[in-house]
């Protein structure tokens, strides 16, 4: 059986990580699109002043076109969160996946930090891949958890619903995960296998 040379690796693994970015790309841009069409709809039925609220014997608010478009506008927004969270979860995975062919770790014993080690011997590994590893457990396991190591060392993944209201009670940090936590997470993937 011949060897697949190291360049052939580099090139396959990186074309790899492209795909998976070319795929979220197009997902963002479509998504985006759908955010600014909704949110585009919600304003101008607002400016209009059209009143269209519709309410039952007891005065309970029904129907109204207004909180259609506006739930239709958050609705969007919520499915680009899932959205970043899979393809996160898809990027980790593509690592996962390459190591154990380069290491030849198959078994379920074979966790994350055997696959980091032993990765490190054959080819660089970004200090961030620890960090992405933990963000895709919160996702993949709990995303209302916090997980304190990976809120010490990437506090940016993090943030807050609502303002402190006292020094004493302050909020519960959740994961705000945005477009270029995405994007970095391709490049720490890309940083942590054979790059020519």
């Amino acid at each position: 059986m011949a060897k697949i040379p190291e360049s052939f690796r580099a090139y396959q693994y990186q074309t790899g990580i492209d795909r998976i970015r070319d795929a979220y790309r197009a997902s963002a841009d479509t998504i985006n699109k759908t955010v600014s069409e909704a949110t585009q709809a919600s304003l101008q039925y607002l400016e209009s002043g059209a009143d269209d609220r519709e309410y039952d014997e007891d005065g309970i608010l029904v129907f109204s076109t207004a909180s259609s478009l506006a739930q239709a506008e958050l609705d969007a927004i919520l499915a680009f969160t899932v959205v970043r969270e899979a393809f996160i979860t898809s990027a980790v995975h593509y690592w996962e996946r390459s190591a154990r062919v380069w290491t030849g770790l198959h078994g379920f014993e074979h966790k994350f930090a055997d696959l980091r080690k032993e990765t490190q011997r054959l080819y660089p590994v970004s200090p961030q891949l620890p960090n992405l590893n933990r963000l895709n457990n919160v996702l993949k396991h709990n995303s209302h958890r916090v997980d304190r190591t990976l809120l010490r060392n990437r506090p940016d993944y993090f943030g807050t619903l609502f303002p402190a209201r006292t020094g004493n009670n302050p909020p519960e940090p959740r994961l705000r995960i945005n477009h270029g936590h995405v994007e970095e997470a391709f490049e720490i993937v890309r940083a942590s296998g054979p790059t020519r």
